[in-house]
């Protein structure tokens, strides 16, 4: 597995179809399917979806992997937007399944969607279109959290990223891609942002991927917010769904 982890493979088997990017109409049957649950529809606004799909450019009939899935908000999108000739896994690691559990439980109960199944596997190399990680790249620095004044301990040590980064790699197509979307801190603020504040350093994702020999191909800016206090936690009222957030597409 590409972590310790419970992984949600997410569609039915699938034939290598070349299909063109979704268009703004599909895109927009997709967010507006009747089907669609009422509480993902009122987070639209804050995430942007609209844009973030046109900015995947991802295809009827493609293989995404939804990595660090949380609830599977983009997960269900995604499932939509490849559709029956496609495929999507959705990946929580164990500490982000102690978060997530009860939401991806009820997204996939009584199998909701027909195109979903929840199983234990392994990505195949060669085999991904678009990785995808939305607000959990931090993550792989989140250690511990102080609830009541006592400090819990969630991992005993940072994620090795580039071991991650480098299966990233084997999983994806020549022309795959990587999204990241994930809550801007403060340059220098290192690791420690994780813990504290549930953000990172910008120019750290961007090292990261550059030592692993990905490229930047493209960055979006539909989620900055000038407005943003770097010193807030993400999870305080006051900015909650309203953080900078940067939006980058790596190439392999």
């Amino acid at each position: 597995l590409l972590l310790p982890s419970l992984v949600f493979a997410v569609s039915l088997q699938a034939q290598e179809v070349e299909t063109a990017p979704l268009t703004q109409h599909q895109i927009v049957q997709i967010l507006n399917a009747d089907n669609r649950p009422a509480e993902d529809r009122i987070r639209d606004q804050a995430r942007r979806p609209d844009k973030i799909l046109a900015f995947t450019g991802i295809a009827p009939g493609d293989t995404v992997l939804d990595l660090f899935a949380g609830g599977g908000w983009y997960t269900e999108l995604f499932s939509r937007a490849v559709g029956s000739d496609g495929k999507v896994y959705a990946q929580n690691d164990q500490v982000i399944w102690r978060f997530a559990k009860q939401g991806m439980q009820a997204r996939t109960k009584d199998q909701r969607l027909d195109n979903i199944a929840i199983a234990d596997i392994d990505v195949p190399n060669n085999s991904v279109d678009t990785a995808f990680v939305a607000l959990n790249y931090h993550d792989l620095f989140f250690t511990s959290m102080v609830r009541d004044g006592e400090v819990i301990t969630l991992r005993d040590e940072v994620v090795d990223h580039k071991k991650v980064l480098a299966k990233l790699a084997q999983m994806l197509k020549d022309d795959g891609q990587v999204i990241i979307i994930d809550h801007a801190a403060h340059a220098g603020s290192g690791y420690e942002a994780a813990n504290t504040l549930h953000r990172i350093d910008p120019n750290i994702v961007k090292f990261h991927f550059a030592e692993a020999g990905f490229t930047l191909l493209e960055e979006a800016f539909y989620l900055r917010n000038k407005n943003d206090n770097y010193d807030t936690n993400v999870f305080d009222p006051s900015i909650r769904g309203k953080t900078d957030r940067f939006i980058f597409k790596f190439g392999k």
